[in-house]
């Protein structure tokens, strides 16, 4: 017999995948790498009250090297303006720009229609149970995840 925690890790990695997929063929013309475009998807979601690389790497798991990386192939391509903040000159603001905007716009709209296709036959009582499900699995990983970097520390 399997357990639903086998079913439930094969999805989210078919959901990935998915999605990976989605937004590969919706960044097609763009020519976008799988970080730039959790970049632009972060900072089209986000911004302006969360705008910096440190943001996008806490938030997506990414490490800041590889963030950096990201914004600065967007930055030379004209997707993203950087700009210091006034109080903190360390501190950098993304803003997307460009034909960075409408990539941005086009991963958002495929985004939003793969979520319209999944929740496709399931109420709206039954998306809210799922919702409060998974809000109380969000905040019992990111324990767990505290819990180990303790550990390591």
């Amino acid at each position: 017999m399997i357990h639903w925690e086998d079913d439930f890790l094969k999805d989210t990695v078919k959901l990935e995948k998915l999605y990976r997929s989605c937004f590969q063929d919706a960044a097609a013309g763009y020519q976008l790498s799988p970080n730039e475009t959790a970049v632009l998807l972060f900072l089209c979601s986000h911004a302006p009250e969360q705008d910096t690389a440190t943001d996008i790497a806490q938030s997506r798991g990414i490490s800041k090297a590889l963030v950096a990386r990201s914004v600065d192939g967007l930055h030379r391509r004209g997707f993203l303006a950087c700009e210091r903040d006034a109080s903190d000159r360390r501190v950098v603001h993304l803003r997307l720009c460009g034909e960075g905007v409408a990539a941005a716009a086009q991963l958002q709209k495929s985004c939003r229609e793969v979520a319209r296709q999944l929740r496709q036959g399931i109420s709206d009582e039954e998306l809210l149970t799922v919702h409060r499900i998974m809000d109380k699995m969000q905040r019992n990983l990111d324990a767990l995840l505290e819990q180990r970097e303790r550990k390591v520390k």
